[in-house]
């Protein structure tokens, strides 16, 4: 099981017990607009929850993993790496979200450096894209910290967003 860690955080493979926290923070009014594919219907989100764990990681050696905190083992969001076809090009994307109760604490920023770092030293990755929300400014910011300027307005799950990309090169 991969796992990283930072001076605050253990990034790592979600697993079945994260169920109910993470459906949890997937439904907080911040968070569930931009995560519209995941619905209220428990059982359904478990079955893709536990689909995914299962087929992802193994397959990939990535995906979106748990953020935890390391004092309390508390999981405080998601952030991790995606395979995804953006404008008909396969992209490595940036993902991440954090429960309202944690942001601004600069934790997303400490668990996107350390994707990043593993993106580009293990995976070889010089290439990773993020699509934001025009709206999301917490995340167009975050982006901006973490080396990723932005390339054009695009269409993504039918939403209209923005590409940003982050390559080889560029500071994080």
């Amino acid at each position: 099981m991969l796992s990283l860690e930072t001076k605050r955080l253990i990034i790592r493979e979600l697993t079945a017990a994260d169920f109910d926290d993470y459906f949890t923070i997937c439904h907080q009014k911040e968070i569930h607009p931009y995560l519209s594919h995941i619905t209220t219907n428990r059982d359904v989100e478990y079955a893709r929850f536990v689909s995914y764990i299962q087929m992802v990681y193994g397959f990939y050696g990535f995906g979106l993993w748990g953020i935890f905190k390391k004092d309390s083992g508390t999981l405080i969001g998601q952030a991790g790496l995606e395979c995804q076809s953006i404008d008909e090009e396969s992209e490595i994307m940036l993902s991440y979200f954090l429960d309202r109760r944690y942001r601004s604490c600069g934790y997303a920023a400490e668990a996107c450096r350390k994707i990043l770092e593993y993106a580009r030293e293990e995976l070889e990755f010089d290439r990773i894209t993020a699509v934001i929300a025009p709206d999301n400014k917490a995340s167009v910011r975050l982006a901006g910290k973490l080396g990723f300027t932005f390339v054009k307005d695009t269409v993504y799950q039918n939403q209209t967003c923005r590409l940003y990309v982050n390559e080889e090169g560029t500071e994080a």
